[in-house]
């Protein structure tokens, strides 16, 4: 919540969690309180992937410290929330361009942005499609925090020493390390959901503790 007019450059996309939403409240009761405009400085959010209990919310990058963007923030850009979000997913991608990358846990991937970006790089479906061409089923994903996104096929097998180890296991150990990241996560813990990214974007397929339900749906990659 800047007193500074944002520059729409330094806009970058965030996502979080209904309880930030509610974090802010007592706040936004103090400034009404004082008679302030409440609806002006209530932060800009926007629902993410239908029940994820996800919500994607936008920041000033200041010398110091990323700063919540909110509705006067945003009136201040002279741009509507379509260019703002546009605006704000190229500001990202330009910065994490040159440390993109995938690192391969061997039965599934993460993704790796090297500053704390990975888990807002799923508003880039299109990148997320290129990294399906070659799956044989849909791409499913974790994201249990900020900075940690772990995907895989949902027709993966991998085979070692005689052994083949299908898909379900395959989701049951990525599910289990991310519920890890989750809880050490603590304040930074982000959504226990299992995301399938279909031709209209992410959807809930399952969570970590009822994630078999992801696998039937089998599919395509979108």
């Amino acid at each position: 919540m800047s007193a500074t007019p944002p520059s729409p450059s330094s806009i970058y996309p965030r996502i979080k969690t209904a309880d930030f939403l509610q974090w802010v409240q007592p706040m936004l009761d103090e400034i009404e309180a004082r008679g302030g405009d409440r609806e002006a400085q209530t932060p800009v959010a926007y629902p993410f992937a239908g029940d994820s209990g996800l919500f994607v919310t936008y920041a000033i990058d200041t010398p110091t410290q990323f700063v919540t963007l909110t509705q006067e923030g945003m009136d201040q850009l002279g741009l509507d929330p379509a260019e703002m979000h546009r605006q704000a997913v190229s500001n990202m991608f330009e910065k994490v361009a040159p440390q993109l990358g995938m690192q391969d846990l061997v039965l599934y991937k993460a993704l790796v942005t090297g500053s704390d970006f990975e888990a807002c790089m799923l508003l880039l479906p299109e990148l997320w499609h290129q990294f399906a061409q070659d799956f044989q089923g849909e791409l499913l994903a974790v994201v249990p925090s900020r900075n940690v996104v772990y995907f895989m096929d949902s027709k993966a097998s991998f085979s070692a020493s005689g052994e083949t180890i299908g898909a379900e296991k395959i989701l049951d150990l990525m599910c289990a390390a991310a519920a890890d990241v989750k809880a050490e996560a603590g304040a930074h813990g982000l959504s226990d959901k299992v995301l399938a990214l279909g031709p209209q974007g992410w959807q809930v397929r399952g969570s970590f503790e009822d994630h078999a339900s992801s696998l039937q749906h089998g599919g395509t990659p979108g």
